[in-house]
């Protein structure tokens, strides 16, 4: 009865460690190869969550249009992402108007074309946390330990199962032949 629950608990524990050995090489190859930033703030509510993972694909200005969801970069380093809803020429160059899809207007200042970074391409909700906690020092160190106490947990499990089983296997064959408990010829 205790191995056939023990064995399914090995396995689970088993795949939620590959699962989060996957998401983690995932997330490493996205935020290496691709521009991302991690939304801080509900102004994108519901479309964008707080700890998204947005990725970002460059584009001109002229490839954006009402609607699209950009990211920028104030003059002050700020980095936002919004919904661009027009693009504005003026005499001093071509600028975006952006509105948060939760503000209830647009952004009161215009954004020089200078300061676009492109437009949203993929939203992965919550796996900003991760790479937030990936991005302090203590982050690979803190992850790296719940793999390795995953590891741990796989091991402790298995022997346990094995112990299960060379129990089994030394009362099956301590019982005389005839006993309900021994083996079936």
């Amino acid at each position: 009865m205790l191995r056939t629950l023990v064995r399914p608990l090995r396995w689970a524990i088993t795949a939620l460690w590959l699962a989060a050995v996957v998401v983690l090489l995932a997330l490493v190859l996205v935020t290496h190869l691709a521009t991302t930033f991690v939304i801080g703030g509900p102004s994108m509510q519901p479309a964008i969550g707080i700890g998204s993972l947005v990725v970002v694909n460059p584009v001109p200005i002229d490839d954006v249009r009402a609607g699209d969801m950009v990211t920028v970069r104030a003059d002050n380093g700020v980095v936002i992402t919004h919904r661009a809803t027009r693009i504005v020429t003026l005499a001093s160059g071509r600028y975006l108007e952006l509105k948060g899809d939760a503000n209830a207007t647009v952004d009161p200042v215009l954004v020089p074309e200078r300061a676009l970074l492109g437009r949203v391409g993929t939203i992965l909700p919550l796996i900003g946390y991760l790479a937030a906690v990936l991005a302090t020092p203590s982050g690979p160190l803190a992850v790296l330990a719940l793999l390795l106490g995953g590891l741990l947990a796989i091991w402790l499990v298995e022997e346990f199962e094995s112990g299960l089983e060379e129990k089994t296997v030394k009362r099956g064959a301590a019982e005389p032949m005839g006993s309900p408990h021994g083996a079936a010829t």
